[in-house]
């Protein structure tokens, strides 16, 4: 074969196995999920110092409290804590390390009802040992957020919501 017909012929070779020919264009309406890619050649010390850098880095696994030990609301609230309507809210995010703690020093009340609330939710999560964030197989830092709804309006009941 001729080098100009064989570069030629690796050329069309190469854009048919490379898919050539044009994609669909992507749906507006739709977001991509934050998920890391695999990359096995990316070593655990520069995946915490992705994680470091971004927070909310997209993690094959969030991390988790290993138990709600001690409950983040007690079962008896002060009078006064819940609004008028019975409804009380806390949302938080705190920094979980490589080791499951929390950093309380990144400690934030996102939204609070009432100051009872936000520090009854402080106290709790300060003893919490959580199960670290990791993606491609190396534990690092990452943001956990949590919430709780509190309500006594029929339908309503409590729930949490944690990422």
């Amino acid at each position: 074969m001729f080098p100009e017909k064989r570069l030629a012929y690796l050329i069309v070779l190469t854009a048919v196995i490379a898919g050539c020919g044009g994609h669909p264009s992507p749906d507006p309406s739709v977001t991509a999920a934050r998920v890391a890619p695999p990359d096995s050649l990316v070593a655990c010390d520069e995946w915490v110092k992705r994680a470091v850098a971004d927070p909310e880095i997209g993690v094959e696994r969030v991390p988790e409290p290993v138990a709600y030990d001690p409950p983040p609301i007690p079962k008896r609230l002060p009078q006064g804590v819940l609004d008028k309507n019975g409804h009380g809210e806390v949302r938080i995010r705190v920094l979980v390390d490589t080791t499951g703690l929390p950093d309380m020093k990144t400690f934030t009340v996102v939204k609070s009802t009432h100051p009872t609330l936000a520090r009854s939710v402080r106290t709790a999560v300060s003893k919490w040992k959580f199960t670290p964030a990791e993606v491609g197989g190396c534990k690092v830092p990452r943001d956990y957020n949590w919430a709780v709804v509190l309500g006594k309006s029929a339908g309503a009941g409590s729930g949490t919501t944690h990422q």
